[in-house]
């Protein structure tokens, strides 16, 4: 099994603690004095767009760039934020930004400058080189601002826009060689920049590939450990190197809890001064719909990562506590990797399901499982499954469902029990995990070996017959009575959704 878009590095657990300064976490109700804390990007092009954060914005009158070009053409946003239109002649010398007032002037302790876009080299995943259907790397300088890369050849043109890229910094684009996309000799590669200029690079030869794939979405873990007080000095660092895939649409899910009045979240960037990702995101109120559901969530949009950069990614604010972070991302998985759940069909029989659909919601029943750390995390498409948040050592209800009547099932022996199973990336031991299933007050007793060792971080379906595992025949009534998962020795990282019955074919 191949994954052309490696996300190894992501399931490392390695969120650390930092801490700072109470003053740059409270903000003040006094009259605010002209000031920038941050902006991005920090190189332009003549007519490309800067967004600047800071305070008593309102009161500018003027953006001075380096050179001492001065623009008059920018929009206030609120006191907080503008947006400026990079002017002619800006110098290539990087000098601060500075923004003037009546009476006053404020400059950034960040610096901005022309860009000076180059081409150093071609990285490619497939040893042969530029094959469709695998991904290849741009290498360069002062790549931030590109909006678009086209493949064409004398007949076809392939476009394909910032937002379909896999990965886009300063000094690197990484994007996926369509199927579709021009073969052979002299294929054409520009680059299209945000201000409408293109730029050349060197031609490639584009060798057809055999197979194709998709992007699978997959919740990858940026923290999980001790929890994490937020506010009082304290915050969180993600390590740059578990965000070296981060994309465009990605979206980063942060567990809380421990939630007081008045709590904040905030995301910022290690560079000096700990700047904001974006203007709204320096400071923002936790809804109640956040704190009822135990976390939030912010997607990552281009000018984001461009603000994070190098940097690692802080989570800070006030007033409440992390216990884990998350990223929802996609990875590109080759034809015969994708999901491998067995469908659901108007035959099954469900026993335990997650969604709140007022039947078989094992996330709000589990009334025996009483020292079961369990989480209902939700896919993109809406589906909620159960995921299991410690280690279990001894022997102890995983899952369980005693109040939806299930009907009676004739000629048991002809089905067989299931469930959907996800072992995430990086999780050890599930194979030795001693399982049983409970089937309407039966314990039908399974042993090790229930849990492969590994899924890879993907989802598919455990089945076994029930005529293999019990001497069940006949008729088995199951009403109300208990459904479920009992065992020990359970790792954290387990994934469960939609235990059930099905006929066999």
């Amino acid at each position: 099994m191949k994954i052309k878009t490696s996300i190894c590095s992501l399931l490392a657990l390695c969120g650390c603690l930092c801490f700072t300064s109470c003053s740059d976490e409270l903000e003040s109700g006094a009259p605010q004095n002209l000031s920038i804390a941050s902006f991005y990007p920090t190189i332009v092009m003549d007519g490309t767009e800067v967004e600047v954060n800071g305070t008593a914005m309102s009161r500018v009158t003027e953006v001075v760039f380096p050179g001492g070009i001065t623009t008059t053409n920018f929009t206030v946003v609120d006191d907080r934020r503008l947006t400026v239109i990079a002017p002619t002649g800006v110098s290539e010398t990087a000098e601060p930004l500075i923004v003037r007032a009546e009476g006053e002037e404020a400059q950034s302790r960040q610096s901005i400058r022309e860009a000076r876009p180059a081409f150093t080299q071609y990285n490619y995943t497939d040893n042969e080189g530029a094959v469709t259907g695998t991904e290849m790397t741009i290498q360069g300088s002062d790549l931030l601002l590109v909006e678009a890369l086209t493949l064409s050849d004398n007949e076809t043109e392939i476009i394909i826009p910032a937002l379909e890229m896999s990965r886009k910094t300063t000094d690197a684009i990484r994007i996926l060689i369509p199927m579709d996309c021009p073969v052979g000799e002299g294929i054409h590669v520009t680059l299209t920049f945000k201000n409408g200029t293109t730029m050349s690079l060197p031609d490639i030869n584009v060798i057809e590939g055999t197979g194709g794939g998709s992007w699978v979405e997959s919740e990858v873990t940026l923290y999980e450990g001790e929890p994490v007080e937020i506010g009082n000095w304290g915050s969180m660092q993600i390590a740059n190197s578990l965000l070296t895939n981060l994309k465009e649409g990605d979206v980063i899910r942060v567990y809380i809890s421990d939630v007081t009045s008045g709590a904040q979240g905030s995301l910022k960037c290690s560079a000096d001064g700990w700047p904001a990702l974006s203007p709204e995101l320096e400071y923002f109120d936790l809804t109640d719909d956040e704190i009822a559901a135990g976390y939030y969530m912010r997607t990552f949009t281009a000018d984001m990562i461009t603000a994070l950069g190098s940097n690692n990614l802080i989570i800070s604010g006030q007033n409440y506590t992390v216990t884990r972070v998350t990223l929802f991302t996609t990875v590109w998985v080759e034809d015969g990797d994708e999901d491998q759940r067995d469908p659901i069909t108007d035959a099954t029989i469900m026993l335990n399901d997650f969604e709140d659909n007022g039947s078989h919601n094992s996330s709000w029943d589990g009334s025996w499982t009483t020292g079961v750390t369990l989480e209902f995390p939700t896919e993109a498409n809406g589906n909620v499954y159960c995921r299991l948040a410690e280690t279990i050592e001894g022997d102890i209800w995983l899952i369980n469902c005693n109040h939806v009547d299930c009907g009676t099932v004739q000629n048991i022996e002809n089905y067989a029990i299931k469930f959907d199973l996800m072992i995430e990336e990086g999780v050890t031991g599930a194979s030795a995990a001693t399982m049983q299933f409970v089937l309407a007050d039966n314990w039908l007793w399974i042993g090790e070996g229930l849990f492969p060792e590994s899924t890879d971080g993907k989802w598919i379906t455990v089945s076994r017959n029930i005529a293999d595992i019990s001497d069940l025949t006949g008729e088995l009534e199951i009403g109300t009575i208990t459904n479920g998962m009992y065992g020990g020795n359970i790792p954290v990282g387990i994934c469960i959704d939609n235990l059930r019955l099905d006929p066999i074919e």
